[in-house]
């Protein structure tokens, strides 16, 4: 699976794979997370420069027909049939395709057994994803052995997960697929108020779903980043995209869990891939 890689500058002890949204690929969220796209004021530290001994890849998605822009082939996890995203359309209808979504999760899957094969524990890995690839993110997670298409167990517990303008996918088979350890997790799920492709109601009917009738904790926006159950940001006039204060609580909530490690033994090794 060709990704985009941003390399640890210090020892590596950590690894987060963020996933892109439909049509994108690996290196726009490479470029963006390395400071490409500067908002940053004069002298301030660029993501990677924060989170020094963070390896971050970017994998990009295969390319499959989307039944949502009429059968074209283009990157994407998996298919979904509804574009954009409504929340009369997301409560009423199945938009995600259940067999393509269990494979974009097993190319995550994949890529975090390739760190843990390198020496970084699960417990060190992060995942993450903007629109699409944070529902995906979403999936591989916090759901359970049902999503997967190889592995056989629930024994799977990352130290976190981000969710950017996404939404939870397949909202009936998700209740009876979740991970024993998904209520342990801590989760950012940031989404901007307006936001027209995934709307910002998806969001936020998704992450009640979660907590409704999953029982994961929802915390107030004023609530430390980084502990158990889900941390749900808006941002105020924003649409689908990024901004900087998102961007700053992408950084507090890896910071926290995610934090860097001194080693008085011999570090893990670094995958160069």
């Amino acid at each position: 699976m060709p990704s985009a890689i941003i390399q640890p500058t210090a020892t590596h002890t950590a690894t987060v794979i963020f996933a892109h949204g439909l049509g994108d690929q690996g290196e726009s969220w490479r470029a963006a997370i390395s400071g490409d796209y500067d908002y940053r004021k004069p002298g301030e530290l660029t993501i990677p420069a924060r989170l020094p001994h963070v390896k971050w890849i970017f994998p990009d998605a295969p390319k499959q027909a989307v039944t949502a822009n009429f059968g074209t082939r283009m990157p994407s996890w998996f298919d979904m049939s509804n574009l954009p995203l409504q929340p009369a359309q997301y409560l009423n209808k199945v938009c995600d395709d259940d067999e393509s979504v269990k494979n974009g999760v097993q190319i995550i899957d994949d890529l975090v057994q390739a760190e843990v094969k390198g020496g970084i524990p699960e417990s060190r890995i992060a995942v993450g994803g903007f629109s699409q690839g944070g529902a995906l993110a979403l999936v591989a997670g916090l759901g359970g052995k049902d999503w997967r298409t190889k592995s056989s167990g629930d024994e799977s517990k990352l130290a976190g997960v981000v969710v950017l303008s996404g939404w939870m996918p397949l909202r009936e088979q998700f209740k009876s697929r979740i991970s024993p350890h998904a209520k342990s997790i801590p989760v950012l799920w940031g989404h901007g108020t307006a936001d027209a492709v995934i709307y910002y109601k998806v969001g936020e009917v998704s992450v009640e779903l979660l907590q409704d009738q999953l029982g994961i904790v929802k915390h107030t926006a004023h609530d430390q980043l980084g502990t158990p159950g889900i941390n749900f940001r808006s941002y105020e006039r924003m649409g689908h995209t990024s901004c900087e204060k998102e961007m700053e609580d992408l950084v507090t909530f890896l910071g926290s869990v995610l934090p860097q490690q001194v080693w008085l033994n011999e570090p893990p090794r670094s995958n160069t891939y």
